[in-house]
């Protein structure tokens, strides 16, 4: 294989559009660094791979970034996901009142089960606002949720440890990614 067809290859690191737009000039100065040095020696492979590495990743990330049909994607699965927890949320807390009442459930156990169940409905609409792209309101929704699942943690231990993860990273996990800036899609964003 010549040194040529080896840097092609390579290029296909790099994103399709900025490829398209600065493959041809890449690919020229390649060829001069070829006449210049010994396309045979490590080290001039290695300074090659370390380009491409060193460049190729941020650039795939900036394209994926800015490409907004990705962002809905995304963001539509994370709302259908929030949706799907509430309405589990909702569920495992309603079993857990039934095995509450085979024993004595105290004040505090009945109290934490029902600010579980309103946490768990809040965290139902959020992920509708998301579908029906009202960031403002799935915010709100959101940062009631966990702070109704921290009151339940503290007042009854009763959860389980991957519901609490559940419970509290699902929430602030999306919180970060309505906050987060959108230059293709201000929707999501903070944008006035």
């Amino acid at each position: 294989m010549s040194a040529e067809r080896i840097y092609r290859l390579l290029l296909r690191a790099y994103p399709p559009d900025f490829r398209a737009e600065y493959g041809g000039e890449m690919v020229l100065l390649f060829r001069d660094q070829c006449r210049e040095s010994d396309v045979r020696t490590v080290g001039f492979w290695a300074r090659v791979l370390w380009d491409v590495a060193r460049s190729a990743p941020a650039l795939r990330v900036e394209a994926w970034r800015e490409d907004t049909r990705t962002m809905e994607v995304i963001m539509k699965l994370a709302a259908m996901l929030t949706v799907l927890v509430g309405v589990l949320g909702v569920l495992n807390t309603g079993v857990e009142w039934g095995a509450a009442f085979t024993g004595t459930i105290s004040g505090m156990h009945t109290l934490s089960l029902v600010l579980a169940v309103c946490a768990s409905a809040l965290l139902l609409t959020a992920g509708a606002a998301i579908l029906l792209r009202r960031p403002q309101a799935a915010r709100l929704a959101l940062l009631a949720s966990v702070v109704l699942f921290v009151a339940a943690r503290l007042l009854f231990p009763w959860m389980s440890y991957f519901s609490q993860l559940v419970a509290f990273g699902l929430p602030v996990a999306l919180l970060i990614a309505l906050h987060w800036p959108r230059e293709g899609n201000p929707s999501w964003g903070l944008t006035p």
